[in-house]
């Protein structure tokens, strides 16, 4: 009868894990499991946005695009890139982006798979983002690299449609409004992007002349673009204080309201705290992300930021992981969420479930380097033998 009962028990609890939600099956602690099924339970639909191509190869996208009779816009990004996730969550699913890119073949490559290393060798891709206006038989028309706002990004690909360059489009907006503190920092971060500094500096230092009637999230871009430039040019001490400047403006310190929306408060509070961890200001990251995760509790990049944040500075790790819990729901398992939950228990001394996440992240993406080599350790942590290697080798060091 024991032997009956223990199959029927095992019978019901296989029904029961193959019907929970992918991550809450797996999830043995009460807290973690409250964390997902909390995140799960506000989570309403997925986030519209541009339906981009992915996994085909240029001559499939190229042969599409002239099959339809359709201009292409290529977004060249990356996993690890932030600024690219800053496009993904505050432009690409922004209505009018959607809207006007309807009737565009919109192909995005991942410049880390090798089987675009030759695109990205064609196109010249040095930075990601990078986003490439072509032809729809594959001629390369125009492109910029880095983050820009939704405003901007429509303001380019307007111009591409009109067969106007973005320095045309620059230049005519210039004509029209020199003191125009917006098409100042386009000016600005055009010139920066062609390296040329000293043009960028004055027109950054211009818009920062205008901060008495500027709005102050306009007069923090101008803040990081200096910020930008004094990195460049190996000053990493004032690139960290004009990043706090902004991360401070933006948060609310320098200006309550922000003289703009929330939106814009928490873009420029973003793009200071991806500029803030690419020159590795830990705790400035820290701060800024922990203000933006408490701001928007949804916000991935912003949950996701701050769970990063906290592994590189040993602080505030039970937080950290809480927050990457609800980052993987909200960003649907994306594998480097994933693997930075798994670094966050790692970091906790949780070597086990560090384990099985970063299994999750490797198993969603099997061909990047980064996540085999983590699970790896993580395994050498417990004792177990990384692939390729046996457990005395683990043991021994060798």
């Amino acid at each position: 009868m024991s032997r009956l009962l223990r199959a029927i028990a095992l019978t019901l609890l296989t029904a029961a894990l193959c019907g929970a939600p992918a991550g809450a099956a797996r999830a043995t602690d009460p807290e973690e499991g409250a964390v997902l099924d909390a995140a799960r339970g506000e989570k309403v639909g997925r986030v519209p946005r541009v339906p981009w191509i992915t996994g085909v190869s240029w001559s499939d996208i190229v042969s599409r695009a002239g099959d339809e009779g359709r201009p292409l816009l290529v977004d060249f990004t990356a996993t690890w890139c932030g600024p690219c996730k800053l496009l993904d969550v505050m432009v690409f699913t922004e209505k009018a982006v959607i809207a006007e890119l309807d009737s565009v073949v919109t192909f995005q490559v991942d410049i880390d798979k090798p089987e675009y290393a030759e695109l990205k060798a064609r196109f010249g891709v040095d930075a990601v983002p990078t986003i490439a206006w072509c032809t729809p038989d594959g001629e390369l028309v125009d492109s910029f690299s880095g983050y820009v706002s939704s405003r901007q990004f429509l303001e380019i690909v307007r111009g591409w449609r009109q067969n106007r360059s973005i320095d045309r489009v620059l230049s005519d907006r210039q004509t029209a409004s020199p003191q125009d503190v917006e098409v100042l920092l386009d000016v600005a971060r055009r010139q920066a992007e062609r390296g040329r500094v000293r043009e960028a500096d004055v027109l950054y230092r211009r818009v920062l002349n205008l901060r008495h009637s500027a709005p102050p999230a306009e007069v923090a871009q101008g803040l990081l673009g200096l910020a930008r430039l004094a990195q460049a040019d190996g000053r990493p001490d004032e690139a960290r204080r004009l990043a706090a400047r902004v991360a401070d403006l933006a948060a609310g310190g320098g200006a309550p309201a922000m003289g703009q929306s929330d939106a814009a408060r928490t873009e420029r509070l973003l793009e200071a705290a991806l500029f803030q961890e690419s020159i590795g200001d830990t705790l400035g990251m820290l701060a800024s992300f922990r203000t933006l995760a408490e701001r928007d509790d949804r916000n991935v990049v912003a949950l996701h930021g701050y769970a990063r944040a906290t592994v590189r500075t040993g602080r505030e790790l039970p937080a950290g992981t809480k927050a990457a819990l609800r980052a993987t729901v909200y960003g649907d398992d994306d594998p480097d969420v994933v693997s930075t939950l798994a670094a966050c228990y790692f970091a906790r001394g949780m070597v086990s479930r560090a384990i099985r996440w970063q299994e999750k992240a490797v198993a969603a993406a099997p061909h990047t380097q980064r996540y085999r080599d983590e699970l790896d350790v993580y395994r050498a942590a417990r004792g177990e033998a990384p692939a390729g290697r046996s457990r005395r080798a683990v043991r021994s060091g060798h």
